[in-house]
Formats: structure tokens, C-alpha cells, sequence
């Protein structure tokens, strides 16, 4: 894999990561307004369910961002100077 395609794919995966954390944050914003729900234990069960998935897809998304900066900061991913 080229260095310009593990910069893109890293730079895509920032972007899914930062995108589900805002998702997080907006059903924790919901969370909030629980209690003017008309089934609020229901509600909270659904929240609940959307928050552990999303945390692990964020969890997964940080861990593939983690490896594509390790993998660009390695010694391989550096230009070889032919000729030395």
C-alpha cells in the first residue's frame, strides 16, 4: 500500500471516528430530555443500546486510526534514498 493511500485511508477513518463521537454526544444530549418522553424507561433502554454500539464502533474506529498512524510513522513508510 502506498504512503498516499494509507494517508487517505487514515485521514477517512478520522473522519468516521469524529463523526460517530459526535453521534455519541447527541444521544447523551437526548438523554436529557427523558423525562418529557411518554415512555421514558423505553426510551432509555433504546439509548442505552445506541450508545454501546456506537462505542464500539468508535472503539474500533480508534484502534484502526492508531494503526494507520503507526504504520505511517514506521521506518517502512519513509522514501528510500536510492544510491546511499
Amino acid at each position: 500500500m502506498t504512503q498516499r493511500s494509507m494517508k487517505r485511508r487514515l485521514i477517512r477513518a478520522r473522519i468516521a471516528l469524529n463523526q460517530t463521537i459526535q453521534k455519541i454526544l447527541d444521544v447523551n444530549r437526548n438523554r436529557k430530555r427523558l423525562s418529557f418522553s411518554n415512555d421514558p424507561i423505553q426510551r432509555e433502554k433504546v439509548l442505552d443500546e445506541e450508545l454501546r454500539v456506537l462505542n464500539k464502533v468508535a472503539h474500533q474506529q480508534a484502534m484502526l486510526v492508531e494503526h494507520y498512524e503507526s504504520e505511517l510513522s514506521g521506518p517502512d513508510s519513509r522514501p528510500q534514498i536510492l544510491g546511499r
